[in-house]
């Protein structure tokens, strides 16, 4: 698929395996090379953009039983009326998110401090979805929010077996905030 003109995306930066910090190469197109999966038996088309980590829905299963069989110049349309006006941000967002996109987030914080007391995140845990979502959500989320953030971390303790201190718990979850709060004051200025 032909772009009207040249788009630069540039895809987040992420911690390896190594714990180095990565930041990957801009992505730039003049076009997209797009594979359309169709799948009957779930009633979807998906559009899959080489490079770009996900897909994107084009037709879930009510549209797929009403728009009955299609053509290519049709699903391209969708396509584009799913990419929208801003090509790059909608491409953008369908990478995944990382801690690293928001140093001053306070799931940020908050997963730094735990892991320098050597508690990392594993595959298995939800620890970073978690840590996403207090990011996502802002400071003002968080103050409002402790008792979840807390019962997170209480989950994963049991889970890990590690002693839970619920007082203590309070007391990073707050400055894990207060110092996402000076941070994001500090870059303001």
């Amino acid at each position: 698929m032909n772009l009207d003109h040249e788009i630069t995306i540039q895809p987040p930066p992420f911690t390896d395996n190594n714990g180095k910090l990565v930041e990957p190469k801009p992505l730039v197109f003049n076009s997209l090379n797009v594979s359309y999966i169709d799948n009957p038996s779930s009633k979807t088309v998906f559009a899959h953009i080489q490079n770009i980590p996900n897909r994107i829905l084009l037709l879930s299963p009510t549209e797929y039983e009403t728009f009955g069989d299609y053509t290519q110049n049709q699903i391209e349309n969708k396509l584009r009326e799913k990419l929208g006006e801003n090509i790059a941000s909608t491409l953008r967002s369908l990478f995944p998110q990382t801690l690293e996109e928001n140093p001053n987030g306070p799931g940020t914080i908050l997963a730094g401090m735990f892991s320098s007391l050597g508690i990392k995140t594993s595959p298995t845990c939800s620890c970073k979805r978690h840590a996403l979502e207090m990011n996502r959500n802002g400071v003002d989320w968080c103050e409002q929010n402790i008792s979840t953030i807390v019962g997170w971390l209480k989950e994963e303790s049991s889970k890990r077996k590690i002693p839970f201190v619920e007082s203590l718990a309070i007391l990073v979850v707050k400055r894990a905030i207060r110092k996402s709060k000076q941070a994001t004051y500090s870059v303001q200025k």
